[in-house]
């Protein structure tokens, strides 16, 4: 069974134009991705769905991905409904993190980088978008950026690796095809 990976969709956020320069159809193009997904996959989401209108987002998740596909989603920072309401809205399982074994690497899955505890090989994350080379060099735009980043920023080790939607043309990204 192939797995997919995909993260920081933020549908209903118009703002991640002028943030992370994404195109004004970005949601479009995300919803025309997850429809392209072979049957009987996995996706794996981790986190930040979407800002506001729920009902109708998941709705559009779960008519775009089919009943065929499995879907986890592992909750970000805007993910604040309780575990329940995403399990009643087409995901599968719903987690903060989870850890699991792929291609010989013991991998752990989470929105924000994981403090590194020597128990993962890689720890494949979202949350920072395509930004995170400018919060590494401190140059923060936007109104408590720092304040937001500052401890998921002294964590990064080598092992993390960031999964952008912005550098993945919008598409889901196949797991081996990312940590290879």
């Amino acid at each position: 069974m192939k797995v997919y990976l995909i993260t920081d969709t933020h549908f209903n956020h118009d703002k991640m134009v002028e943030y992370c320069g994404r195109p004004k159809d970005f949601e479009d193009l995300i919803y025309k991705s997850l429809k392209s997904l072979p049957a009987d996959c996995i996706l794996i989401h981790l986190g930040d769905i979407c800002i506001g209108n729920d009902d109708v987002v998941h709705r559009h998740i779960n008519q775009a991905t089919g009943a065929t596909i499995k879907k986890i989603l592992v909750k970000g920072n805007h993910d604040r409904k309780s575990n329940n309401w995403y399990l009643e809205h087409g995901w599968d399982f719903v987690c903060d993190k989870f850890e699991d074994t792929y291609f010989g690497k013991k991998i752990m899955f989470s929105h924000v980088p994981t403090v590194d505890d020597g128990e993962f090989d890689i720890n494949i994350h979202g949350h920072f978008h395509n930004t995170l080379h400018r919060l590494l060099e401190g140059k923060f735009v936007v109104d408590g950026e720092k304040e937001r980043n500052e401890r998921d920023l002294r964590v990064l080790t080598p092992k993390h690796k960031l999964l952008a939607i912005e550098y993945t043309d919008y598409k889901p990204v196949l797991l081996e095809d990312f940590i290879n």
